[in-house]
């Protein structure tokens, strides 16, 4: 996952999650050191601006917020707590999990606690710890091992080696420390029926890790043996991976977990599907509750009171000033324009309703979020979002630079674009999260956009392409792919309870899409341009202190 930018308070990456689906995470940092002098909350804005060419036909007709709100999913999680082999290992280390689940253990066998969920959570904690320690280094050694490969070079350098060989031995030496006390458990499951209830939960993240260990592995050996002509150094390194494979399968024979066959596709279907469930289950440990609520329906209604209070008016004068006194004289005259009042009447509260509404709408959000933790019932902030749709007229100008710069085509359709803007406002109590969490004061705010409702309003990924080709001196007719252009900016801002904001941070990213779904994902430089400057603090602070109002 390429890091587009990053800086004192957070962090943002992009992905592609599948050919559909890209997303974006934002890492927002309320560790001690990063948060305002006696404050107690930090609030972040992310504002995303959509830029639609014309081709996908989206305007608020056809694709309307809730259509859009049904398009992009937001998570709120913790981030997986960087910890070293050494600080995970080390027993005075009391941030580590793998020390919590230990003490935990001894806690619930000798009786002094009938309070499983907490060896549960900090076992699921170093489950993800673990996982994410094996993403990391499994990515460093592919992007040791694949430049060498793609410049010629026969074997692998003398770092590479170290790092498989350190892998191969520090790993397992994880692993074996946690199914030392599992097998302490197991030992002692005849006690109290609380240990035999737990077992086999604690028996998962042994079977969750030891999958992960085998593919990462696996992808290590590839990328090493694929890429490379091994020397004697190499050809040590593919053994020492072999060797930690052949006892991971070993080990969860001895355990009765699956074992992958190529000559059984049901056995794969079910791997796949217990390895995706386990994920699910072991990561479930660091998302926040989120609770939704939404807001459009309070103000919407305090509209239509608006609106009906001045229908009201209209049809109280009406009544004492015509309807009653014609009533005495001429009852179908009466009867009639009472009527058309009536119908008057009804249709200026919606009208009102609606005027209203169009009037005020843009102050308001459309949802509001409660964040809560889970394992501690605690509330850590709320978030408050909304969509609106804009004119490029509309749009502030450093946004519009940071899109106008780095044009792949410099074409009146690129410019005539439908803008829609994502608001995101998030108010986290930091001084709990110190408090309560030193090890956890990191919140990752995942985006995930899917393009599908979109795909229907596009022509086929290919087109017939007949040119001349001067190298060849020949007439050349094909079928050249057929994309569209999705440009997304974000704009991104911290301030603090008294509106002390920080610089904005920007990025773009351009999605490429065809009718198939998305192709990939370009990371566009979102320098600003020279003409075109960021706003200063005391801009930044009015923008904010304006934008805010109604939000917090």
């Amino acid at each position: 996952m390429p890091r587009l930018t990053s800086c004192n308070w957070f962090d943002a990456q992009v992905a592609l999650h599948d050919r559909s689906q890209f997303e974006i995470q934002l890492s927002y940092d309320v560790s001690a050191r990063h948060v305002s002098q006696s404050k107690t909350f930090e609030q972040y804005r992310v504002e995303a601006f959509f830029f639609f060419p014309l081709n996908l036909g989206v305007s608020p007709l056809n694709f309307p917020r809730e259509d859009f709100y049904r398009c992009l999913r937001g998570y709120l999680r913790y981030r997986t707590p960087a910890l070293t082999e050494v600080a995970l290992l080390d027993p005075l280390n009391q941030h580590s999990p793998l020390n919590v689940v230990s003490f935990e253990l001894k806690q619930l066998i000798e009786g002094r606690t009938e309070n499983a969920s907490g060896v549960w959570n900090a076992a699921r904690l170093f489950a993800c710890v673990v996982s994410g320690q094996l993403r990391r280094r499994v990515r460093a050694i592919q992007s040791a091992v694949m430049p060498q490969a793609a410049f010629g070079r026969y074997d692998p350098s003398r770092d590479t080696v170290d790092a498989i060989m350190a892998f191969c031995r520090e790993m397992p030496e994880i692993l074996e420390k946690y199914r030392g006390l599992l097998a302490d458990v197991r030992l002692l499951q005849s006690q109290t029926e609380v240990t035999r209830e737990w077992c086999d939960r604690l028996r998962h993240v042994d079977e969750f890790l030891t999958y992960r260990f085998d593919h990462s592995l696996a992808a290590i050996h590839h990328a090493l043996q694929d890429g490379l002509h091994l020397d004697a150094q190499g050809i040590a390194a593919l053994n020492a991976l072999e060797i930690c494979a052949a006892r991971e399968s070993e080990h969860r024979r001895v355990m009765g977990y699956l074992s992958l066959d190529t000559a059984d596709p049901r056995g794969l279907a079910l791997y796949t599907y217990r390895a995706g469930a386990l994920k699910k289950i072991m990561e479930q440990v660091l998302y926040l509750d989120v609770k939704t609520t939404q807001e459009t329906t309070r103000w919407r209604n305090l509209a239509a009171v608006v609106g009906a209070m001045v229908a009201a008016l209209f049809a109280g004068f009406s009544d004492r000033t015509y309807i009653l006194p014609l009533y005495q004289s001429n009852l179908w005259t009466a009867l009639a324009l009472f009527a058309v009042i009536y119908v008057l009447k009804d249709r200026m509260k919606e009208v009102f309703r609606e005027y209203v509404w169009e009037k005020v709408s843009h102050h308001f959000p459309d949802n509001k979020l409660i964040i809560t933790d889970p394992l501690r019932r605690l509330r850590l902030g709320r978030c408050r979002e909304k969509i609106r749709y804009r004119s490029k007229a509309e749009v502030p100008q450093d946004v519009l630079a940071v899109r106008n710069a780095n044009h792949v085509v410099d074409l009146d359709q690129e410019r005539q674009e439908t803008v829609i803007t994502y608001t995101s406002d998030t108010r986290l109590d930091a001084r709990r999260m110190i408090a309560l969490q030193s090890q956890q004061t990191n919140i990752k705010h995942i985006l995930r956009f899917s393009v599908q409702d979109l795909l229907g309003s596009l022509d086929d990924p290919t087109a017939r392409v007949q040119f001349y080709e001067s190298s060849t001196r020949r007439f050349i007719r094909l079928r050249a792919p057929k994309v569209y252009h999705l440009n997304v900016v974000f704009r991104m801002t911290q301030w603090d309870d008294q509106n002390r904001v920080q610089k904005p941070a920007y990025q773009r990213i351009r999605v490429v899409i065809d009718k198939n779904g998305i192709q990939h994902i370009d990371a566009v430089d979102a320098q600003l341009p020279s003409q075109v400057a960021p706003l200063n603090n005391t801009q930044a602070t009015e923008t904010a202190r304006t934008e805010s109002e109604g939000l917090f």
